[in-house]
């Protein structure tokens, strides 16, 4: 009989199919279906998921599903809570309902009335039977005061700024305000109209703290008077066209350095206005169209002053000029000084000059040009608010000579000093001859002066370098160079010290010769300066070469002189100097001729002795 494992394998498996079953010792067939049919099925469920009977009447085992709101964890069925989203909520609470809570673990169901059990008033609070809290104020009456409020059990401050709260009632509300707010609870507009001002009317002040104190009118008017012989009427230095506005202009005097034009806006002005304009300019000071002026003149000369006003009458505004009358300009200007001059061409010659320093005001200058050894001169067109002219139209290789006249309404001043200077010629090939007549003649402790004849001829030289060094040194210190007149000025030396000094004449082929050596000795040293303090000095922009500069200083001892001069440095003095003159006390100024290169430059003064040396507080701009 073949074993079970020589058999071999069926395909697949039936109800019908038999198999060999022992009944009762003897072997027997069964089908496999009667075999199963007394068996339990298979129970196949998904997990998480319990067994049980859904279906009514008997029958075998279903699987079960936990709901929303229950899960199984480890064979345990629990309630996660998931199902209470699908709740309905309610709009209000009230001591009716019931409130599901955890009371150790267990789960209770408890009134919304018992919440209250959890809550306790607290110092002058209370809590009604219908959930009401309220304030109250625990106070004891002794006769007729209320005291003991829980406030005096508060912490007590010493000072209180301006951001804490102060507890006000608005409109039947508790609020807050601020104590700043709260001292500004009254405006001026809601007060209580005051009568006629006397000194027993007292205001409020606030002397070394914060803590207030009253003071009366009398006291204040005792103050005021201390302090009105101090008063100072402010100065306003204007060096550009302007309109008067009262806020900057108003009780002040105003300083015109820069020949300007002042209008008058009388809105900005405003009725009562005063002012006084003090023309301290080289040129003329004009009053643009809306004044009415004393004299009937919208001019104003240098070193004139007006007191310009405003007022509204029943005519209306009136912006008027109480101007100075002709008997201010008496005298002709003096004599032009200071006459140079540079970047001289085959057919121009540019000339500067410094503006007289006595004799009446100029209102122009004219400037004469001839060709040297002529008798008749040419005459240019009168030249205002300028210290500078270019001749034109003249012939290369030619010495002309050239003088300036200031003039005014009184006539025309003593022409300056013939200046001769030769213009170069179209084209040269030789540099110039040897400068002969070297002269050195010193004019103060700190300077010495150089003249030298002027060259004629196709040769010669269009401008001169002067070289120069103290007497006995082995090689020329210093230069000076692009000197186009037959003179020129060194300044900026020690005092009583012997200097030697050369010229070389320059063309466009180049250097000539130096001229012999001449010796000079500058002037024993003025007094010695102290002190020197800017009162004026330029601050605002100006154009090279045009002009002149006014500035002045205070200088101690008063009676010393000292001197002006323009550099590119706060730290180099200035190659150039030009003296002062005292305009009163201590006060020394001077017009300083406009540099001839654009840069930022610094105001330099000092004593003629070099002493006290002073630079500006700032730079000026030269365009």
């Amino acid at each position: 009989m073949p074993t079970i494992s020589q058999l071999p394998p069926a395909g697949s498996v039936s109800a019908a199919d038999s198999v060999p079953i022992s009944q009762g010792g003897t072997v027997k067939a069964a089908s496999v279906g009667t075999l199963l049919a007394s068996t339990q099925p298979e129970i196949i469920v998904g997990s998480p998921s319990l067994i049980g009977r859904t279906s009514l009447g008997s029958g075998g085992p279903e699987q079960v599903d936990a709901g929303l709101g229950l899960s199984l964890s480890n064979g345990t069925l629990v309630a996660d809570g998931l199902d209470h989203a699908a709740f309905p909520a309610v709009s209000s609470l009230s001591v009716e309902s019931d409130l599901v809570i955890s009371s150790q673990g267990s789960p209770r169901l408890m009134p919304a009335s018992l919440l209250r059990g959890l809550f306790s008033a607290g110092p002058n609070v209370t809590i009604d039977s219908s959930g009401v809290i309220s304030s109250t104020a625990v106070t004891t009456i002794t006769g007729n005061v209320a005291s003991g409020s829980w406030i005096g059990e508060l912490q007590v401050v010493t000072g209180v700024a301006a951001q804490d709260l102060v507890a006000v009632s608005h409109a039947g509300s508790d609020c807050a305000v601020t104590y700043s707010n709260f001292l500004g609870g009254v405006t001026i507009d809601q007060a209580q109209t005051a009568g006629p001002v006397n000194d027993a009317d007292a205001i409020w002040v606030a002397q070394g703290s914060n803590v207030m104190a009253s003071q009366d009118f009398s006291a204040i008017w005792v103050w005021m008077a201390k302090k009105l012989p101090t008063y100072k009427v402010p100065v306003v230095e204007i060096t550009t066209n302007t309109n008067l506005d009262a806020t900057i202009h108003n009780g002040r005097i105003l300083i015109c350095s820069q020949p300007v034009t002042l209008t008058p806006l009388t809105n900005n002005m405003g009725s009562g206005f005063q002012c006084t304009v003090i023309n301290a300019s080289t040129g003329n000071i004009t009053l643009d169209t809306g004044f009415v002026s004393s004299n009937g003149s919208s001019t104003l000369l240098p070193w004139q002053s007006a007191s310009l006003s405003c007022a509204v009458y029943s005519g209306g505004a009136i912006a008027f000029a109480a101007m100075p009358g002709a008997a201010t300009v008496a005298l002709v200007p003096g004599q032009v000084t200071g006459l140079s001059s540079s970047g001289a061409t085959s057919t121009s010659i540019t000339v500067a000059w410094q503006p007289p320093s006595s004799g009446g005001a100029v209102s122009a200058y004219v400037i004469q040009y001839r060709v040297t050894g002529a008798t008749s001169w040419s005459s240019s067109s009168p030249v205002v608010s300028a210290t500078t002219y270019q001749v034109t139209a003249l012939q290369p290789g030619t010495s002309y000579d050239i003088a300036v006249e200031a003039q005014n309404t009184m006539g025309v001043g003593a022409a300056s000093a013939i200046m001769t200077v030769v213009t170069p010629s179209a084209t040269q090939t030789t540099v110039p001859p040897q400068v002969s007549g070297l002269a050195a003649n010193p004019t103060s402790s700190t300077a010495i002066q150089l003249t030298w004849p002027s060259q004629r001829g196709a040769n010669a030289a269009t401008s001169f370098t002067v070289q120069y060094r103290v007497t006995g040194s082995s090689s020329w210190a210093s230069t000076v160079t692009g000197i186009t007149g037959t003179s020129d000025t060194i300044s900026g030396l020690q005092a009583a010290t012997s200097y030697d000094f050369s010229v070389i004449g320059v063309n466009t082929a180049g250097a000539g010769q130096a001229s012999a050596t001449v010796t000079a000795v500058t002037l024993t040293a003025a007094q010695s300066i102290t002190s020197i303090t800017w009162n004026l000095w330029p601050t605002g922009t100006y154009t090279h070469a045009s002009g002149s500069i006014g500035v002045n200083a205070h200088v101690s001892p008063g009676n010393a002189p000292i001197q002006f001069g323009f550099s590119l440095s706060a730290s180099t003095p200035p190659s150039s100097w030009t003296a002062a003159i005292l305009v009163n006390t201590d006060l020394w100024g001077s017009y300083v001729p406009t540099p001839a290169t654009a840069g930022s430059w610094y105001a330099w003064a000092e004593g003629l002795d070099g002493s006290a040396q002073t630079v500006s507080p700032s730079p000026f701009q030269v365009q």
